[in-house]
């Protein structure tokens, strides 16, 4: 992609609607209350960026920049917020890298008091939160993760440019941060902890935040970073192969853009039941050129201006959903906490056994998927893997055409460790779990986008999608429809039993004549609630076993589920063996393997 083209088709700015004011609102960080600021710099970051890329308007743009340093330089307790400065940070080393004294895209077009005056803010972000004791590899394994998993990685990516910088500059060079290092040391311990980073990311299922196409996103924008700017051969290798990767796994599990499958970190009221762009679905417009024209925003710019581009084997399978067919997906990501250490800011994970085993059942008309793991403790899961889990079908057809069995949170917003269940190919079961935390009623979304002739027969509630079938049944307790007060339009299947479990079965349109006929098969399938266990038999004919009272694992076919199998990925698009660090992707013809144990 021609980038000044590309930043040319959008709305040029001016100086008059460069910024916005800072706004007064403030809020508690851990220490001291701060200013939440983080749209106010985004807006002058965007400006600046904008203006170098096109050349135009550079006076404005050094004004732009030297305001949000100032900012932070006179307010010393939010450039440590991590709500505010390290959103933008990736941007600022970045705009340097590119348009400053040595730059590589335009060198000199950033004036020398401007780049000064942002490496100092850079510097008094870094002399702090940059510490090598956090850059310990052989100790944490990088599964020690600060404050959540995207905060985790803006932090280290902004401390290892910053060092990049630094660490030439005789203004910075000599200069020791708070742990007595200097920035030529920051640069060797955080260049060795990444390449570890992305190595374990590959051996251990990805990220903890999954499927969470925003958050995700977050981190990887100093990651495009560290790709586009590193000196050393290998570290780019390494960084290129975990985005590759990235989006081989959001490509096999999305159509048009939306993603399915099983998620962390999806906040109820907002994107769990549709109803807008996520910043992956965004970026994917640029990648794939499938889903909705994006606005510009922020999160973007470090890809957008990168020199990375997506493999043609995962361009492939992200295209071609009908070409893809039906298919499983496995996945096993962490999510266990080291005793103790399940909140922030000091997550540890266990690796001897991240306790998921992630699954979704794959068509071109819908993908059903949720992570599958033990009746635990809240208190045995880090919150960033526990939080707002989200699990249910996206229906080809629309955008926002869903069902969603959910656990109403409390404050309308957050619930924790929610929700357990068992599934196989397009059956779901589901109920609400005891441990769970800030939950109220159990209850199942049904869009009223993409979804049609619905109908409630023999206790099944049943619709239709342009591609596909769906029946929901409460198992106990009887039901109650609620209009959606959400600004996507639904309604929620309320259950008067909130420990009700809830089953799913989706099957594809093309297998049955007619809904009549889906019916009629649902209908015929045994189903049955005996001392305390839900037995249940799918359309595709397994046979389910699901305990009610939450003490002992869900079976299938007989045998209990297994949430350590020998894999990290396992799909026909997407293998790699757990802890092997070598991924294959491959789609017909097409494959590309990462080895990520190169030295």
């Amino acid at each position: 992609m021609d980038l000044t083209s590309a930043w040319g088709r959008l709305s040029r700015s001016n100086a008059a609607n460069r910024s916005c004011a800072p706004p007064n609102s403030r809020h508690s960080s851990r220490d001291e209350e701060t200013t939440y600021v983080r749209a106010y710099s985004f807006s002058l970051v965007e400006f600046a960026t904008r203006c170098f890329i096109l050349n135009e308007q550079l006076a404005e743009a050094y004004a732009a920049l030297v305001e949000n340093a100032q900012h932070y330089l006179d307010n010393p307790q939010d450039i440590e917020d991590r709500d505010s400065f390290h959103w933008h940070s990736e941007m600022l080393c970045r705009l340097i890298e590119f348009y400053g004294a040595k730059g590589t895209a335009a060198k000199g077009r950033m004036k020398p008091a401007t780049e000064a005056r942002v490496m100092e803010v850079l510097w008094q972000y870094a002399r702090k939160q940059s510490e090598i004791a956090k850059a310990d590899v052989e100790r944490s394994r990088t599964w020690h993760v600060y404050e959540s998993e995207n905060h985790h990685v803006q932090n280290f990516t902004t401390a290892w440019h910053f060092a990049k910088l630094a660490k030439t500059s005789p203004e910075y060079r000599e200069r020791k941060y708070e742990d007595g290092h200097t920035a030529a040391e920051h640069y060797t311990a955080w260049t060795k902890y990444i390449k570890a980073y992305c190595a374990e990311r590959a051996k251990k299922g990805l990220w903890i935040e999954t499927g969470s196409d925003n958050y995700n996103v977050i981190g990887l924008k100093g990651l495009y970073n560290v790709y586009d700017c590193a000196d050393d051969a290998a570290l780019k290798r390494r960084v290129g192969s975990l985005l590759d990767l990235h989006w081989a796994i959001w490509a096999q599990e999305q159509i048009d853009g939306v993603r399915g499958g099983g998620r962390s970190r999806i906040y109820q009221g907002g994107g769990d039941l549709g109803g807008g762009l996520t910043h992956a679905r965004q970026l994917a417009w640029y990648y794939f050129a499938i889903g909705k024209r994006p606005a510009f925003i922020s999160p973007l710019l470090s890809a957008m201006t990168s020199t990375y581009r997506v493999p043609p084997v995962v361009i492939d399978i992200a295209c071609d959903v009908a070409g893809r067919g039906r298919y499983e997906v496995l996945q096993r990501p962490l999510g266990l906490a080291e005793p103790g250490h399940e909140r922030p800011p000091d997550y540890r994970l266990r690796t001897d056994n991240g306790g998921i085993l992630r699954y979704s059942w794959c068509a071109p008309g819908f993908i059903l998927g949720t992570q599958m793991f033990e009746a635990r403790p809240a208190e045995d899961w880090t919150h960033i893997s526990s939080q707002n889990r989200w699990h249910g079908v996206i229906f080809a057809g629309h955008d926002d055409a869903r069902i969603v069995p959910q656990v109403e949170a409390a404050d309308g917003r957050v619930v924790m460790n929610a929700q357990w269940s068992v599934q196989r190919k397009g059956t779901l079961i589901c109920q609400k779990l005891k441990t769970s935390k800030s939950s109220r009623a159990m209850r199942v979304w049904f869009s009223a986008a993409g979804l049609s002739n619905r109908v409630e027969e023999a206790g099944w509630v049943f619709v239709e999608a342009p591609k596909a079938f769906a029946a929901v049944r409460v198992a106990s307790g009887g039901t109650d429809w609620e209009k959606s007060k959400e600004k996507v339009v639904g309604d929620w299947l309320r259950c008067r039993d909130e420990w009700s479990p809830v089953v799913l079965e989706i099957a594809p349109r093309e297998d049955f004549a007619n809904c009549a006929a889906f019916r009629k098969a649902i209908a015929k399938l045994p189903f049955s609630i005996e001392n305390g266990v839900l037995t249940h038999q799918s359309l595709t004919g397994d046979r389910f076993s699901f305990p009610i009272d939450q003490n002992a694992p869900p079976q299938i076919n007989g045998k209990p589920i297994d949430y350590a199998p020998p894999i990290a990925f396992d799909s026909p698009f997407v293998l790699a063996g757990w802890d092997s660090g070598v991924v294959t992707i491959r789609k017909g013809h097409r494959k590309l393997v990462l080895d990520f144990n190169q030295p």
